[in-house]
């Protein structure tokens, strides 16, 4: 029988633990671990000169300037009513973690969404003034997402960044690149589809 010394079991039991964390289970967290008190959060702040994501094409309004500029002005107005100068929780930056909520769709690849704000109830952004930006994540690269399921509450998962974000909709605390995104279902799922 091979036995192992006492430096050989006490590497091997450091390199578990250095790795434990790539081996565990995403995070799973509440809107409310997105918000933070001045006291224990930092201040988002924006880039002036970033590119505001998720402007459309003319072309998405029959080529109409008239519809286009229609549009603008209700977003405007939409963006103008979100909450300013909140806090983010910058303990989040970089960890893998699931959450529940709605889409609201910013860009399209066909009948594909692309990119996406998380949202914690439906209709924000489009049909009520967006949430504060500490309540909103910037998706990108979202793969397979018809854009006709994107009705139904969802579970992202992926790693969240602490970088601020200005779209056409909302100023947005947080991101997230090619995260999974699955129905949302509690339990065991036995009346679910």
């Amino acid at each position: 029988m091979m036995g192992f010394s006492t430096q050989t079991l006490l590497v091997l039991i450091t390199i578990f633990f250095v790795n434990y964390p790539l081996l565990s289970q995403p995070i799973e967290i509440t809107w409310d671990d997105l918000y933070r008190t001045e006291r224990k959060g930092t201040k988002m702040s924006l880039d002036p000169n970033v590119k505001v994501k998720g402007i459309p094409d003319i072309s998405e309004f029959g080529n109409s300037q008239k519809e286009l500029n229609r549009f603008f002005d209700d977003v405007k107005f939409m963006k103008e009513s979100q909450p300013q100068g909140l806090f983010i929780n910058m303990d989040l930056n970089k960890k893998e973690i699931r959450l529940p909520g709605y889409i609201t769709p910013i860009a399209f690849d066909g009948d594909n969404v692309t990119e996406f704000l998380f949202v914690p109830y439906r209709g924000a952004c489009i049909h009520v003034p967006p949430p504060p930006a500490n309540q909103i994540i910037y998706v990108k690269a979202a793969k397979g997402l018809k854009a006709d399921r994107i009705w139904d509450p969802k579970w992202i998962t992926g790693v969240l960044r602490t970088h601020a974000v200005s779209t056409i909709l909302a100023d947005v605390g947080y991101s997230m690149n090619t995260p999974s995104v699955a129905p949302y279902r509690t339990g065991l799922g036995l009346f679910s589809d």
